[in-house]
């Protein structure tokens, strides 16, 4: 059984994500825009979700973080995730995918601080990272909002490219506007 998992922010809601996601990921991976900077082993077709991805993106349900499904008002927006870090096991990492239509309107940095607030006061994480491509810039800018730093560089194991790490402590985290 999941271990509930629920975060609300101004304009998102943050449910524990499911086998119900599958048509909504599916489709949010066939926009090549989305996946531009996600180099992945061919397309993320609806196989590859129920055979690898989608069991790798529920293997945190007994734990109090994980993927989450984001939702704006009703509609499926894309994902957010908390989990252990590629980079260092010892914190957690932060990350997120949304459809194209919503780039731009501040749901990444949104959803991304409702996380490190998560994780920061709830769970009492003293650190918290994300990594991407370095070309990457959309993503490293909502890292920088969020008060995250650069902390060097790392051969991502399941990409394997190298990606840029960004990492925030808990008293340096922006959790607000």
């Amino acid at each position: 059984m999941a271990a509930p998992l629920e975060l609300r922010t101004a304009r998102l809601h943050l449910v524990r994500l499911g086998a119900e996601h599958l048509d909504d990921l599916v489709a949010l991976d066939a926009d090549p825009e989305v996946m531009r900077y996600l180099p992945t082993n061919g397309p993320n077709t609806r196989e590859r979700y129920l055979t690898e991805l989608l069991p790798r993106m529920t293997a945190w349900d007994d734990k109090p973080f994980g993927f989450l499904a984001a939702y704006e008002e009703e509609a499926f927006v894309g994902w957010f995730h908390l989990r252990p870090s590629v980079a260092d096991a010892k914190v957690l990492e932060v990350g997120y995918r949304l459809r194209r239509a919503t780039w731009g309107r501040g749901l990444a940095t949104e959803g991304t601080r409702a996380l490190l607030r998560h994780a920061f006061e709830t769970l009492g994480e003293q650190e918290v990272d994300a990594c991407t491509l370095p070309e990457n810039t959309p993503s490293i800018r909502v890292m920088v909002k969020c008060g995250m730093s650069y902390a060097g560089s790392f051969v991502h194991p399941r990409i394997p490219r190298e990606v840029v790490r960004y990492l925030v402590r808990a008293e340096e985290a922006v959790l607000q506007d």
